[in-house]
Parts: C-alpha cells; structure tokens; sequence
C-alpha cells in the first residue's frame, strides 16, 4: 500500500506541475503588419529589372517602362476606402458593416480589437511597354518561412462564404449581400484581363487570414505574359517574387491584446 500511496504521489506532483508549466507559459502571438523588405534583399530577376522598394510599403518590379508593384493593406486602411460601408459596428446585428474585405469598425469586446477577416494585397500594373501584359488573378499565391502556402478567393468563394448571412427570406440581409458582391467588383483585381499599352490596372487579391505565427512570406506571381502572338498566347512570360515580413509580438493577458497592436 505504500508503494501505490507513494506512486500515485508522485503522479500526482507530476501533472500538477505541467499544469503550472503550461499555465505560466501560455501567451498570445500579436502579428504587426506586414512590410517589404529591402530591396537588397529581394529576390533578383531577370537582368535589366529591378526591385523597388517605397516608402508607403510597395514593393515594384520594373523592366523598362512595364511596372508591377504588390502592397499588403492594413484594415484601417481598407474601411478608409470603403467608409460608409465601415461603419455602425456597435449598432444592431442587421446594421453591422458589410465592408467585405473586413469587420469594419466592430470590436471584439474580448479583446477590445478588430480582428481581420482576409489578408488582402494591392496589385497594380502600370504598362508603357509592351502592347499589353496579363496574368490571372487567381494564380498568385503566398509562401510563408514556416511552411504554410496559402491561395487567394475567387468571386465564387466570396458568394458561397457571404451567402450564409442572411436567414430565410431577410430582404435587408440579401440587400447587404449584394453590397458586398458590388464592393468586390469594385475591389477586386481585373480577372484575366489583358493591360494594353498605355493602360493602368489595380485592385486587390484576397487571400484567407494568415496564421498569427507566419513572420515572412513571399508573394508570388508565377506567370505574367508580357509578349503575345496573334492568338493571344503567351510568347514571354516572366515570374516575379516579393518578400515581406512582420513582427510577431508576444502577451499574456487577452487584455493585453489592444495595448500590442
């Protein structure tokens, strides 16, 4: 009877003490937004192109006159764009924003935050170069340092997702849905559209949250046709890479949350 009065005490101590370690080592990971890194060291091209990195976050690759940037928006930045649809995030469940690419400004009154609904990147396309370029929007994808790859959402992804919204036959929630359906037309990049000689592109590609563990990722586009034959096939294609990073902050409270960001 001592042997087991003694084994099961030391069990006993055993749990009790990965409980205190599990306790005491338990934290929230706080992502910071993204930001390119420096040009240096982005990953290098063809010869005659360049990575250019700007102030406010865009990364440009440039050959000649032909320029195509990526840039990671932040919420705020897209309820900035979007404010009408932004906004009454306090108000009644059918008054919520129907800003599609976020929560707008409702808060999670755990945390005291917003959390994001999306990781959304701006593309533009500047092309004074060639007779016209292309690529599809839903080729991009994002590689993370740990291993996570992630694919962006068509126009049936957001349909089949937002569609759940409204109950039965809620004419004001179907009224909201087809908001956001306009507010991707508005939003989203060109799907698979030619940009011809003298022509500017820009829009946005949407891709499911990031892990709060990602740090760095590349963005990659794998093929963007820059010369055409007369069918319209591709005779050049390029593939071009952009790498960010962010910080990933560490708390302990869930209260602590707000204060991080």
């Amino acid at each position: 009877m001592q042997a087991r009065y003694g084994s099961g005490k030391v069990v006993l101590m055993a749990v009790t003490f990965g409980v205190i370690m599990a306790v005491g080592c338990g934290h929230f990971l706080i992502p910071t937004a993204f930001r390119p890194v420096g040009s240096g060291d982005q990953i290098r091209h063809s010869e005659g192109t360049s990575m250019e990195v700007s102030d406010d976050g865009t990364i440009a690759w440039v050959q000649g006159r032909l320029e195509i940037s990526v840039r990671a928006m932040t919420d705020a930045e897209l309820n900035r764009q979007f404010p009408t649809f932004s906004e009454d995030g306090d108000g009644p469940s059918f008054e919520l924003p129907t800003n599609v690419f976020t929560y707008g400004d409702w808060e999670d009154p755990r945390s005291k935050t917003s959390p994001s609904r999306f990781s959304v990147f701006k593309i533009a396309v500047k092309n004074y170069e060639y007779p016209k370029v292309k690529f599809d929007a839903l080729t991009p994808f994002i590689e993370a340092s740990n291993g996570r790859v992630y694919f962006p959402w068509g126009q049936y992804d957001f349909e089949e997702f937002f569609r759940r919204f409204p109950l039965a036959y809620n004419g004001l929630g179907y009224m909201r849905f087809r908001e956001r359906l306009s507010l991707l037309k508005l939003g989203l990049y060109p799907d698979n559209d030619f940009c011809f000689s003298g022509q500017e592109f820009e829009g946005y590609i949407v891709f499911d949250k990031m892990h709060d563990d990602v740090e760095d990722i590349i963005f990659r586009i794998p093929t963007v046709g820059i010369r055409y034959d007369y069918r319209d096939e591709p005779l050049e294609t390029v593939a071009l890479a952009y790498k960010f990073e962010r910080d990933l902050i560490k708390v302990r409270r869930r209260d602590q949350i707000a204060a991080a960001e």
